[in-house]
């Protein structure tokens, strides 16, 4: 996924905005967001608020998506731009956190998501024996030459299965 330091070329990136980024960053990818150039050279220079505006940002997309509406990745990057352009930035209501707060998963790396998920898939003790590690883009690399039962095998073919489905 995108490094801020390295997608945006300028000698100083603050820590904190990098730090706000990359905890909306998945979430943001996952509601649509195209990354442009522009984007990212506006989240570093935001003026101001930028975690609230991307915390409303990300409480408006999942309110228009809960109620159906189509969305478009550029119309979004642009709204997210002049929102994050505006003097002071969008400023989240209390139901928005609270909505964004019931959708707090949106926000996960596929990291800890595809975790979580095998967890409840394979079962914990099976997941812990059998995945090996998951990559930041969420790529599972399975453990080579685990001894496993015919039921676990079945169960695994049936996650690998239900992750391309989940990820098509």
């Amino acid at each position: 996924m995108i490094d801020l330091r390295k997608a945006v070329s300028y000698e100083y990136v603050d820590d904190g905005i990098v730090e706000i980024f990359d905890q909306y960053k998945w979430g943001l990818r996952r509601l649509g967001v195209n990354f442009s150039q522009d984007l990212l050279e506006t989240i570093v220079y935001c003026p101001h608020n930028l975690e609230n505006t991307l915390m409303a940002f990300c409480s408006w997309v999942l309110w228009l998506k809960s109620k159906g509406e189509k969305t478009n990745p550029e119309i979004l990057s642009e709204t997210l731009i002049q929102a994050l352009k505006s003097d002071q930035g969008w400023i989240p209501y209390d139901y928005q956190k609270d909505f964004l707060a019931q959708h707090l998963d949106i926000l996960e790396s596929p990291q800890l998501s595809l975790w979580k998920t095998g967890g409840k898939q394979l079962g914990e003790a099976l997941r812990n024996r059998a995945i090996a590690d998951i990559s930041e883009e969420g790529e599972i690399i399975f453990q080579a030459n685990i001894i496993l039962t015919d039921e676990e095998k079945e169960k695994i073919e049936a996650f690998k299965l239900y992750i391309n489905q989940l990820y098509l």
